[in-house]
């Protein structure tokens, strides 16, 4: 079995044979252009980014709905203006699709879309004090995306990756409810084209999202990322979306970045012994890993492909 398919039965708890290692082999993705990108730069929307680091992404630094009042004059932007142009095109067409599985990258979905809109505080108050507004805004971004995920799946991708920062370290950004309320259905409506076309959902959410977790497996998400080991119990998470949705990651990478080889090896092999049973798991660290020792990052991967297979 390739790793192609091999990540598929993975995936659809389907007998892989062994664990999928998230080290290069198992995924390339690709993004419409303007979506977003690692630099100071003013995107379509009117938000502006400062990159900080250059091995992390960049931070919003200017939101132009800081005032939800300014929707009435507010120049929605048009999703048809993305780019996607020849060298994309080769880009896709050069991806060994017998081996790898191929993502549509969505940056910013709905609720990341909103805080930089917004401004974070800002949308946690409108949840309260201006929630018909901030519904206006909810059905503008889903409208938006619906075309994003429409041009992705044109070109034939097997899955669509929607980055959402939902959690803090020990609690969710909002209430279950009110994250039921506002973004649960709106999700669902985007899904939707995707779903029907056999696209599968990758849904990311750093943090701690182990309440929700069964919420997006009810609205079709095949694989959660990255379920991270300081911010959730693990266990937990896998108990409510077994059989239904995989995981990807689930590896702590603060071990990664500061721990001995031997601390690493102890790290996966109890990330292994939680996920691997039963199939639905793509092994993977919690966080990217810049910096990592390089004696580290051999000590993790050598260990998940020894431990993988079934």
């Amino acid at each position: 079995m390739n790793t192609r398919r091999n990540t598929l039965a993975a995936i659809r708890y389907d007998s892989p044979e062994f664990v999928p290692v998230f080290d290069g082999t198992v995924w390339d993705a690709v993004q419409l252009g303007g979506n977003f990108t690692c630099a100071s730069w003013t995107d379509h929307w009117g938000v502006v980014w400062e990159m900080t680091d250059d091995a992390l992404v960049p931070v919003d630094t200017a939101h132009p709905l800081a005032d939800l009042r300014a929707i009435d004059t507010y120049a929605w932007p048009d999703p048809w203006q993305l780019t996607w142009d020849a060298a994309d095109q080769r880009r896709l067409a050069a991806i060994d699709r017998e081996r790898m599985l191929v993502g549509g990258l969505h940056i910013k979905f709905l609720c990341e879309r909103l805080c930089c809109l917004m401004g974070m505080d800002n949308f946690l108050l409108a949840l309260y004090e201006d929630p018909d507004r901030l519904r206006e805004v909810i059905t503008r971004v889903v409208e938006y995306n619906i075309v994003c995920f429409h041009r992705l799946l044109e070109l034939g991708i097997d899955t669509l990756h929607v980055s959402e920062d939902l959690g803090m370290q020990q609690a969710l950004l909002l209430s279950p409810a009110l994250f039921r309320a506002f973004l649960l259905p709106a999700y669902e409506r985007c899904f939707d084209e995707a779903l029907r076309r056999g696209a599968l959902i990758d849904f990311h959410s750093c943090g701690h999202i182990q309440e929700i977790a069964a919420d997006l497996a009810a609205v079709g998400v095949a694989v959660l990322n990255p379920v991270q080991a300081t911010a959730n119990d693990q266990a937990r998470v896998k108990q409510a979306v077994r059989g239904k949705t995989a995981i990807l990651g689930g590896i702590n990478s603060a071990v990664v970045l500061t721990g001995t080889p031997d601390d690493v090896r102890a790290e996966v092999r109890r990330a292994f012994d939680i996920f691997k049973p039963g199939g639905g798991w793509i092994a993977a660290p919690d966080q990217v890993t810049p910096h990592a020792p390089a004696e580290n990052l051999a000590a993790l991967w050598e260990t998940c492909w020894e431990l993988s297979p079934y």
